[in-house]
């Protein structure tokens, strides 16, 4: 093999080594990742670069705003309030010198403490500004952001109307199945109360009136309780009122093996007219919106006090 032939082969495998140094075959290009990569980095710029213009601007804002002649007094005395400076002694470092506590401080200029501590500086000079009611830097936050803020305050107007809109939806559609529930109720709540009464006075004049009409109405009331929606404590106090609606049995005939009469079954009757009453009065509460509806009121027993039995 010639020279030139011995030096080919040396190059090919010299590169050979390289590449299997690098992790890649001979014939292996590399991936499409670093693609991927630069799209990612491209679509980042526009909200990095914004953010970075839009600190520069308030930066900038800062410094003509508060180190102007105007002002300078008003940066010094806030920055003294604050106790980030101190007064200087003397004349050194000019009229609006200020004495910097710590390692790297010492008397020095407001513009020489604007620039070595920056930091400082800006909570000094926002506290300056918004005292003057002037918005640190808002009109380069809004000159930075540029296009992307721009749209993605258009996005978030967006989303939050689209909220608003599910919310206001929702809310009539609760609204309007609250209504009907009320509606069912109180014409549940007449019907017990009618059918109620025309029993009572009809038990006042024979003890062995039919109850079934009165059952009826009291279990169509109870199965509407049954169903009010709210939080558990409303639930479980409708759970209770159903269960301790009056006329759940017949009126009593008879006590002690001794018939009533008249005037001591008007008294039963009369008795469980009061808790009828009290109990009606109770299915408006429910009806009230949460959490009004627990709000301390009125509250009798909820079982009758009539002295012929429990006919709750």
């Amino acid at each position: 093999m010639g020279e030139r032939g011995r030096g080919d082969a040396w190059r090919s495998h010299r590169d050979g080594r390289l590449r299997e140094g690098r992790g890649l075959s001979p014939d292996r290009k590399p991936g499409p990742h670093w693609k991927l990569a630069l799209l990612g980095a491209l679509l980042l710029l526009p909200a990095t670069a914004g953010r970075a213009v839009a600190d520069t601007g308030r930066s900038d804002v800062r410094l003509v705003y508060c180190l102007a002649d105007g002002h300078r007094d008003e940066l010094r005395d806030a920055a003294l309030q604050l106790k980030v400076v101190r007064r200087t002694s003397g004349p050194a470092g000019g009229v609006d010198a200020v004495r910097v506590p710590g390692p790297k401080g010492g008397v020095m200029s407001l513009d020489a403490w604007a620039g070595k501590h920056r930091d400082d500086f800006e909570r000094v000079c926002d506290a300056v500004m918004a005292a003057a009611g002037d918005p640190p830097g808002a009109s380069a936050g809004q000159g930075g952001s540029g296009g992307l803020g721009g749209f993605l305050n258009g996005v978030y107007l967006l989303a939050a109307g689209a909220a608003l809109t599910l919310i206001g939806q929702m809310t009539e559609r609760i609204s309007a199945e609250r209504r009907t529930r009320g509606r069912q109720l109180a014409a549940a709540v007449q019907e017990f109360r009618r059918i109620a009464w025309l029993y009572l006075a009809a038990y006042e004049q024979d003890p062995e009136t039919d109850h079934a009409e009165a059952l009826r109405a009291r279990e169509a009331l109870s199965g509407l309780l049954a169903l009010v929606p709210g939080p558990a404590p409303r639930r479980e106090a409708a759970r209770r009122l159903a269960d301790s609606l009056p006329l759940t049995d017949r009126m009593p005939s008879s006590r002690d093996g001794q018939l009533l009469l008249p005037r001591q079954r008007k008294s039963e009757a009369d008795a469980v007219r009061t808790t009828l009453d009290r109990k009606t009065r109770e299915v408006a509460d429910l009806q009230r919106p949460a959490p009004l509806w627990w709000l301390p009121r009125a509250r009798g027993g909820d079982r009758p006090t009539s002295a012929g039995g429990h006919h709750a």
